[in-house]
């Protein structure tokens, strides 16, 4: 994926207008037990996402036949650049994972050692990987969406051939 791809697309653009706005309303200093609580939902949602994503990635890559994959890549690389959306947004589904894990311990070690509060720019950076992770986990499915798509036209022109 070309850099400029990631930057000018839509699910990048609307997680930096989430982030900003975040940014903007959150106070310069968190409760500590909400973020912990925040980091837990990230946790959970980013796990299932991931472990559905990462089946939903196994089954595409292995359910074309060479004919439907050399259509699909002579259109304009379709296949390629579905399995690059899949990969990039299961990396980032992982450092959104990671990081949810990281930042999660970070704080409920903090409540321990009896710190209350928390800077708001580790709860920005959560929003920002989180949100980023959604939207491109969505813009993924839609891709996929399009693969089903090809596969009907591939699968009506084989037909029409073999009439």
């Amino acid at each position: 994926m070309k850099i400029r791809n990631v930057i000018f697309s839509w699910d990048f653009s609307f997680t930096v207008i989430v982030t900003i706005l975040c940014y903007c309303f959150f106070p310069n200093s968190l409760n500590c037990e909400l973020t912990k609580d925040i980091y837990s939902v990230g946790i959970s949602v980013l796990s299932i996402v991931f472990s559905v994503f990462f089946a939903a990635l196994a089954i595409i890559i292995s359910s074309g036949d060479n004919d439907f994959i050399n259509f699909i890549e002579s259109n304009g690389n379709h296949f390629t650049k579905i399995i690059a959306s899949f990969k990039f947004s299961l990396v980032l589904l992982f450092i959104g994972l990671l990081y949810s894990i990281l930042v999660y311990t970070f704080t409920s070690n903090q409540i321990v050692n009896d710190n209350v509060l928390q800077s708001k720019w580790i709860l920005t950076i959560f929003a920002f990987i989180f949100f980023y992770g959604l939207f491109a986990s969505l813009n993924s499915t839609l891709d996929a969406i399009k693969y089903a798509e090809f596969r009907t036209r591939f699968s009506l022109i084989k037909k029409n051939s073999s009439d």
